[in-house]
């Protein structure tokens, strides 16, 4: 069978599923797949400072879009201390945390009749990525790393079957923005998100504001983009300027991921 009826199976023999929805292409397919295998979907996401607003609205998008039930939770997550100090290992933390409160919320539905279900594929297996520990302390399942499905077969998928996000690149929580044990500031995250929709606006794709330390933007964007990225680069400044930011750098080895695990040793995480 392929990987597409193996994945209807799978979600098949659950007749009640909550889906944790970020908006990225990943957890989108498997909200779709959950449509049609026919399984009573809940979708749910966080809301936190370290999302941006784009990134709940467009699973906002998603849910409506296929007519799936759709909750977004308020997450404290900067309340934890781990978080709040951006730990090596926030992402374990900020996912128990996060579980917990999705347990919470499903208090008031009969949880034992659900499962949750998340995004992880079968390309996050052998990464560095400590919410994956912890989602599967909390029993969270993952249908489309079960059946093998890798990130450029959900892309292939999506594209085949018209959806519109199957391009939609990646972004991980703003946290990833801040060298690791830097503690966490809601006005710094609140202006990296700013900059960052400020860079998308101009055209930009795959954009980060990185800010190794606090006024100093250092800009990275696809490889692609970086003669756009210079051609702008008066636009850019004027920008990063205007919500707060002294000095404007722009990284010319472009946007890859895991530049702040290699400054913790080299240690990797690829969707940072």
């Amino acid at each position: 069978m392929s990987k597409w009826v193996c994945l209807l199976d799978y979600i098949s023999n659950f007749s009640n599923t909550v889906v944790l929805l970020s908006g990225g292409t990943d957890s989108s397919f498997l909200t779709y797949a959950c449509t049609k295998a026919k399984t009573n979907v809940i979708a749910v996401t966080f809301s936190s400072m370290l999302v941006s607003k784009e990134e709940v609205d467009a699973a906002s998008k998603v849910a409506r879009a296929f007519g799936v039930p759709h909750h977004i939770i308020d997450s404290d997550d900067l309340n934890v201390t781990e978080i709040r100090q951006n730990h090596p290992r926030r992402c374990y933390f900020c996912r128990r945390h996060r579980d917990e409160l999705v347990k919470s919320w499903l208090k008031n539905l009969e949880p034992e009749k659900f499962v949750v279900m998340d995004g992880v594929t079968a390309s996050d297996v052998g990464e560095y990525r400590p919410g994956l520990e912890a989602a599967e302390e909390d029993g969270v399942l993952h249908p489309l790393k079960e059946v093998g499905l890798e990130k450029w077969e959900i892309r292939r998928l999506a594209q085949e079957f018209g959806l519109p996000f199957w391009d939609k690149p990646s972004s991980p929580c703003l946290a990833t923005r801040f060298p690791y044990l830097t503690t966490l500031d809601e006005d710094e995250i609140a202006r990296i998100a700013e900059a960052e929709s400020c860079l998308m606006s101009m055209g930009l794709s795959n954009v980060r504001v990185r800010s190794y330390h606090s006024g100093v933007a250092v800009v990275e964007v696809a490889p692609d983009d970086m003669e756009k990225a210079w051609a702008l680069k008066d636009n850019i400044k004027n920008a990063l300027f205007s919500v707060g930011f002294s000095v404007v750098a722009l990284d010319l080895d472009g946007h890859k991921s895991g530049k702040m695990d290699l400054l913790m040793g080299g240690v990797r995480h690829d969707s940072v």
